[in-house]
């Protein structure tokens, strides 16, 4: 993204048909994801009421491990929607305060939405109005940050360059995020696998006397093969921070970052259809990849605060 920061989109006239592309396409994910929201958890009381707890005479709470699942999808895109959103906002010609208020609160509603999800499920059902709320806040600030970045790239209004400030606080809001998001991973591991050898070879090779069935080909790919895309993309807007602080061994930390994160992906194919060995291989990888990304988050967020990276720039 350090195209957004160093060129006057404008002037460049492919990266401005990029950019508006862009803009467009957020627009209409912005629009669908109000229809999204309403078949998948409901935008009333009554509908989301029933996505938690099925039916309200015999209510049965959902399942933990598609909570947290459902969670972790929700955080992803949200916060990979803002930072892309907000380092072409930030051109936007308004005063600093007013893009600080939409970035934050952006990234506030977006995280605090799917996390309201922890309260309606072990504390009271009342959380359901939070949830609403935190989700038409998400809509109403992205919507204003996408209408003022639409106007300005569709009029002949002048973009201004970004205050370093605004760039630091973005990276830093992210790398926040990024440890927050590790730790979900952490515990949606445990709830689904579990950190014990046998227990993720059952989770994939299935156990009889559980009534765990076997994971199918088609099962195993459609988790692997979105995440190969994903996780490349998102990792690589995370490490790449790393080289403009003045942490040593970063070609070390990027390799291995990412071949934890695919030899994680891939492990599973590995144990289902070559040997349950792998299972250690599925855990070491997952331990190895946590530890990488939060030592990675905080390598950045500390550089900011300390002001130890010159050029701390987003890319």
């Amino acid at each position: 993204m350090r195209f957004f920061i160093s060129s006057n989109i404008k002037s460049n006239a492919p990266l401005y048909v990029t950019v508006l592309l862009f803009l467009l396409s957020s627009l209409l994910y912005w629009v669908v994801s109000w229809f999204f929201y309403h078949f998948k958890f409901g935008l009333t009381y009554e509908r989301m009421y029933a996505y938690f707890f099925t039916d309200p005479r015999f209510p049965e709470r959902l399942p933990l491990g598609q909570l947290l699942e459902d969670i972790h999808i929700q955080l992803f895109m949200s916060v990979t929607f803002i930072l892309v959103l907000s380092s072409i906002f930030i051109h936007k010609c308004v005063r600093d305060w007013i893009k600080y208020t939409l970035i934050a609160s952006s990234f506030l509603a977006g995280i605090l939405e799917p996390l309201s999800a922890f309260g309606v499920y072990y504390v009271s059902p009342l959380f359901i109005y939070l949830k609403i709320f935190f989700f038409y806040s998400f809509q109403i600030i992205t919507g204003a940050m996408l209408f003022l970045t639409l106007k300005l790239y569709l009029s002949k209004e002048k973009e201004e360059p970004p205050e370093r400030s605004i760039l630091y606080t973005l990276v830093f809001i992210f790398s926040l995020f990024t440890l927050f998001f590790t730790t979900l991973n952490f515990f949606l591991f445990l709830v689904k696998l579990g950190f014990a050898p046998h227990h993720v070879a059952e989770y994939y090779l299935g156990a009889p006397e559980k009534f765990l069935k076997p994971k199918t080909l088609e099962g195993i790919l459609k988790v692997v093969n979105p995440h190969f895309i994903t996780m490349g993309v998102y990792l690589f807007a995370l490490i790449h921070f790393v080289f403009f602080t003045n942490v040593r061994n970063k070609v070390l930390i990027s390799s291995s970052t990412l071949i934890f994160a695919l030899l994680d992906n891939v492990s599973g194919l590995l144990i289902r259809y070559i040997d349950p060995l792998f299972s250690y291989a599925k855990l070491v990888s997952f331990l190895g990849l946590t530890f990488m990304m939060t030592y990675v988050s905080l390598v950045v967020a500390v550089s900011i605060l300390r002001h130890r990276a010159k050029t701390i720039i987003l890319l």
